[in-house]
């Protein structure tokens, strides 16, 4: 028995202290694995709950994931639609830009003023709207469809993009006086020529 006024430890059935006499009491029994509190010691408590997982923002979409319409669909193009597309763009906006400057004067006439006074030219901008229409079809259309819309693309950029193109590089009439827009229509027409020759030389890689 441990005496508690001076803590001197005792035989078990002692009724003093050998040390200071003091009564000895009668002691609870103590589990020889669980170490008492001494004094000045707190008994341990309970564990503390983990803290509360609070939900944090919503993750960021991966990188590459397209958030409208306009990035699906060009994500869904090959290489030569991508190509093609883009020529067809440059070849529509080109025909509102100048194509040819008046000699003499600041004054230029772009497609549009052409069209005006020759109804035919107005065929080029259909071309050019056509040719982006068959790169919207194409980019949705299965792999048969895909070879067909590649075909026709080659034919309207053949009609109207490499003639112009090599006018504008030797023919020195026609260089005097050209203007943005007409190199900008005979590259765009051009494009769309090589990306549907880019998807049909895909096609021919093929193994069936």
């Amino acid at each position: 028995m441990i005496c508690t006024t001076c803590g001197k430890v005792n035989i078990d059935d002692a009724a003093f202290c050998e040390q200071c006499g003091a009564r000895m009491q009668a002691q609870p029994a103590v589990n020889p694995g669980v170490a008492m509190p001494g004094p000045g010691t707190a008994a341990p408590g309970p564990a503390p709950a983990p803290p509360f997982p609070f939900p944090g923002p919503p993750a960021a979409p991966p990188p590459g994931v397209s958030t409208g319409q306009m990035s699906a669909l060009i994500a869904a193009m090959s290489l030569g639609e991508k190509i093609s597309g883009a020529g067809a763009v440059a070849a529509v906006v080109s025909f509102f830009m100048p194509w040819f400057s008046v000699a003499g004067t600041q004054t230029s006439l772009s497609g549009l003023d052409f069209g005006k006074s020759i109804g035919a030219v107005y065929l080029i901008l259909l071309n050019a709207i056509a040719a982006a229409t068959l790169c919207y079809l194409s980019s949705k259309a299965p792999a048969s469809r895909k070879l067909l819309f590649a075909g026709y693309l080659v034919l309207i950029g053949a009609i109207c993009g490499p003639a112009n193109l090599l006018a504008l590089i030797f023919v020195p009439q026609v260089q005097t006086g050209s203007g943005i827009g007409f190199w900008l229509l005979s590259l765009g027409f051009c494009a769309v020529a090589e990306g549907g020759l880019m998807t049909i030389r895909n096609f021919s890689k093929r193994t069936y």
